[in-house]
């Protein structure tokens, strides 16, 4: 296994990265008012699956070698618990509560799809990663990029369209946030194509520097910008 000391040493930045994260979004939303306590809830529920996901795997757990590579298992088990979380809390932005039942049915099923094509995005992504065949490899990683893009079209669509009927303020916010987590986003997959799961053209090391840096973004700082926001609009649950 080629987990050297600067693999391992970002593993550790990840954890602390975490921790600290988490422990930030608590203080800040302690000062939320109780009905957008939620907010604050799913934030470090978060940052908390990934403190433990990066614990393992600085200390050499959930870590599996196939076909000659290592595959951080728990950095997918990480990824299919939190990514559709983060896509609950821009959801529960753009659908505040409301009493309508047709409407209620609405946000269901645009939730449900959203959440699953975010889960077939990271679970097609493993599958890739466990290939040993190139045909299967390719196929588990173009049917996993789809799925993405299925997330993107729900969420800059119909999902958009509802966060406009937010105040503008409200709407900017969403936008944004939504745009920055879709960046980041959309940076993994060429990372995972770099790196050692596709063509091995970036090491190890490098790769692993790049998701911890990532995730703290995607993870922690979003929590950080969604619950500062929070602390300051006293219109929005």
């Amino acid at each position: 296994m080629q987990i050297t000391s600067a693999v391992t040493n970002w593993l550790w930045v990840g954890f602390f990265g975490m921790l600290v994260g988490t422990a930030l979004i608590y203080l800040i939303g302690s000062k939320l008012k109780q009905s957008q306590k939620y907010h604050v809830y799913l934030a470090m529920i978060i940052t908390s699956i990934a403190t433990i996901a990066y614990y393992a795997m600085a200390n050499n757990q959930g870590i599996f070698i196939v076909s000659g590579k290592e595959v951080f298992a728990a950095r997918y088990i990480d990824w299919v618990l939190t990514t559709p979380l983060l896509l609950l809390s821009l959801l529960l932005i753009a659908f505040p509560a409301g009493k309508d039942a047709a409407k209620l049915r609405e946000k269901v099923g645009l939730f449900a799809t959203v959440i699953f094509a975010d889960i077939v995005m990271i679970v097609t992504g493993l599958f890739a990663n466990l290939s040993s065949n190139t045909n299967n490899q390719r196929f588990w990683f173009v049917l996993s990029f789809i799925a993405f893009l299925v997330v993107i079209w729900q969420m800059y669509g119909p999902v958009r369209e509802q966060a406009k009927n937010l105040g503008a303020g409200a709407n900017k916010f969403f936008t944004n946030m939504l745009t920055y987590l879709l960046v980041l986003w959309f940076i993994y997959p060429i990372v995972w194509l770099l790196g050692t799961s596709g063509y091995d053209k970036i090491s190890l090391g490098a790769e692993v520097s790049i998701y911890a840096v990532l995730d703290l973004c995607a993870k922690a700082v979003f929590g950080i910008f969604l619950v500062l926001y929070m602390k300051d609009v006293k219109n929005v649950e």
